[in-house]
């Protein structure tokens, strides 16, 4: 068959038929080594460009959220100074002054009386306008604390941000709020320091798809931009951006979205469809002469020349994987891509980066769902999820195990005499205390408010429960909480239990144990506090404190 169809084609000696077959095997296999790879490449380049900007919006937004708070508590911090401190304007206007000083993103701090009238501004020592319309104002005469969407300024024309916080009196009653002013330009350099160089670029928007951050190269004020991103469509309807689409531009880009600020604000990154596939192109230039001049040197070659391409690649996609089941330590080698493209070295670099990043990130979520954040005990989430493991471990070793279920005395009359900044210090001290008296096997956390539970393994709730109540109790009252001349006296009530394998309360045994151990905290507030009580017998319910 190919003796005719050689003839047919003039193909008429040896030498023609070696040289044209030969050719074609070669041009055939190259191209279709040079179509797979290309296609393989692309799809990678593409899925690798997707995570690259999801991993830079949820950095991103992470970021975003906790500047945000941060600012948030600030103001309200500066708001809690400023009770008792409302009559004296040129104090208050120092007070700022220094703040600002301290704090550098503000461009100004007001103080807004009770009426809505701006009474102190750090800026300028005449101050005027009323400001009750606003619904900052409004936020914070219902007593809470509020970040604005961006505003332009009637007078100057520049975009703000407004974060504010109620002051209240020492009665509760509302007087007036603190402001702070921050200028869009803060947000806008924080953007850009994630950008992706020419090839995309990070933005913010809000849920109507104006522009809060300027694009870099384009030119025009927040949300007074003509041009809209259609990606604020998808984001509202919540569909995903799988595919390339025209952006505010009407370039073709790759994008991703996080939402940040309550689902306010909506963080974009972007990459040109160009860009991501430009050096691909050059790429698959580069490998069409690379195939030819392999295949007709050996396929030995070829795997050596290839090695410096294909090994980065596996490294990653083994990354990739590593990170995916969890294992946020993988690193790779700087030895095992020394001889890798710079592009590649650039991109595995990019790679540990980023998974060093996310490790940090994903320790700092572990600590927050695990940890109570004012005192940094267990919180109630963590013992009702570990604690049924080290009951279990005493029930399977035939080991005693009690809980102890702890509550501040008249906690409610701390907060009503001294303030709730005094009361979140007094049980800061009050889990300092527990943390004093346990062994290290016993396990603290904050249940609730000013309530608390320990378990305590391989002690009976008649011996070693109770003789830790005694033992917590007494420590309380040796050590009253005191600060600047202030001393609160504290007491404790107590409710001991044992495990009961028949319980009768909840769905597990732990559930059962705090439910009867909170029945006899119950006995020890109405027999006059300051008590241990141990559960004995399960009551089906308990009255209220």
């Amino acid at each position: 068959m190919l003796d005719r169809l050689s003839c047919r084609l003039g193909l008429l000696t040896l030498k023609q038929r070696l040289r044209f077959w030969v050719g074609l095997i070669i041009v055939v296999l190259g191209a279709l080594i040079l179509i797979s790879t290309s296609l393989t490449e692309a799809r990678y380049k593409t899925r690798e460009t997707k995570q690259q900007l999801k991993d830079a919006i949820g950095l991103q937004s992470t970021f975003i959220n906790r500047w945000l708070d941060d600012n948030s508590t600030q103001i309200r911090v500066l708001s809690n100074l400023m009770s008792g401190r409302t009559g004296n304007n040129d104090e208050i206007r120092r007070m700022f002054q220094s703040f600002m000083s301290e704090e550098g993103e503000y461009t100004a701090v007001l103080y807004v009386d009770a009426q809505g009238k701006v009474v102190v501004d750090s800026q300028s020592t005449a101050t005027s306008g009323d400001v009750s319309d606003r619904e900052y104002f409004k936020e914070a005469r219902a007593g809470r604390s509020f970040i604005t969407d961006v505003l332009i300024s009637k007078n100057s024309n520049r975009p703000f941000i407004f974060i504010s916080s109620p002051v209240m009196d020492a009665n509760n009653n509302f007087n007036g709020l603190v402001c702070g002013v921050i200028h869009i330009g803060i947000l806008e350099k924080i953007m850009n320091q994630f950008d992706f160089g020419s090839a995309g670029e990070t933005y913010l928007l809000n849920r109507s798809g104006q522009f809060i951050t300027v694009p870099l190269g384009v030119e025009g004020t927040p949300l007074k931009l003509v041009n809209s991103s259609p990606i604020a469509e998808l984001a509202n309807e919540g569909a995903s951006p799988n595919e390339v689409y025209a952006n505010y531009a009407g370039e073709r880009v790759l994008g991703q979205y996080g939402w940040v600020k309550d689902r306010e604000w909506l963080v974009v990154a972007e990459m040109k469809h160009s860009n991501v596939f430009r050096a691909l192109y050059t790429d698959i230039l580069l490998m069409s002469i690379i195939v030819l001049v392999v295949l007709l040197l050996s396929f030995a070659l070829t795997f050596t020349f290839t090695e410096g391409i294909v090994q980065p690649i596996g490294l990653l996609l083994q990354g990739t994987s590593t990170i995916r089941e969890g294992d946020y330590d993988f690193r790779i080698p700087y030895d095992r891509i020394s001889s890798a493209p710079e592009e590649l070295q650039q991109l595995c670099e990019n790679f540990n980066l980023a998974g060093k990043k996310l490790k940090s990130t994903i320790q700092m979520l572990e600590m927050t769902a695990v940890v109570d954040q004012l005192t940094e005990v267990y919180n109630r989430r963590f013992i009702m999820t570990e604690g049924p493991r080290l009951l279990e471990t005493c029930i399977r070793a035939g080991q005693p195990c009690s809980v102890l279920m702890i509550d501040i005395d008249f906690f409610k009359k701390v907060n009503d005499t001294y303030g709730h900044l005094v009361g979140d210090r007094v049980i800061i001290h009050a889990a300092s205390i527990l943390m004093s008296c346990i062994r290290s096997s016993d396990m603290v956390s904050r249940y609730g408010g000013e309530e608390f539970l320990i378990l305590v393994p391989n002690a009976s709730a008649a011996s070693g429960g109770m003789e830790l109540g005694n033992r917590i109790r007494r420590m309380f009252m040796d050590q009253p909480y005191r600060e600047e001349g202030l001393e609160v006296s504290l007491t404790v009530s107590t409710g001991v239990a044992d495990y009961r394998t028949d319980y009768s309360y909840g769905t597990s045994t732990l559930e059962d144990m705090v439910s009867r151990a909170d029945q006899a905290l119950y006995k020890a507030k109405r027999n006059g506090r300051n008590r241990v009580e141990m559960a004995i017998d399960p009551q089906k319910t308990g009255p209220q404190k």
